[in-house]
């Protein structure tokens, strides 16, 4: 195997590693409830046609901005990760600040 796949491959599965033997946090009991609250409460107003044409423009616009967005994600972040043997090290750091943020 090529030396920077193994790399990849030790990195992945410390990751994952990581991520298995994060604490799982319990949501509020009554999460569920003031969502269901709010979700039968909640009316959507019929929209009239003449919006529909600007609706569809601004999904297009928006799947554009997120298809960028992960395009420059996967371009610059993984290749960072990737390229930087102390970033390994960053990593672990950075997930653990989030678990106990979480």
């Amino acid at each position: 195997m090529i030396p920077k796949h193994q790399e990849d491959t030790r990195l992945t599965q410390y990751l994952n590693k990581m991520l298995d033997e994060m604490p799982l946090s319990e949501p509020n009991p009554m999460l569920t409830e003031r969502v269901m609250r709010r979700v039968q409460s909640a009316e959507t107003p019929e929209i009239p046609k003449i919006h529909q044409v600007g609706r569809r423009k601004q999904w297009v616009n928006s799947f554009v901005a997120i298809a960028a967005t992960v395009l420059l994600m996967q371009s610059g972040i993984i290749n960072k990760i990737m390229n930087i043997d102390s970033g390994i090290t960053q990593i672990t750091s950075y997930i653990q600040q989030l678990s106990r943020i979480l």
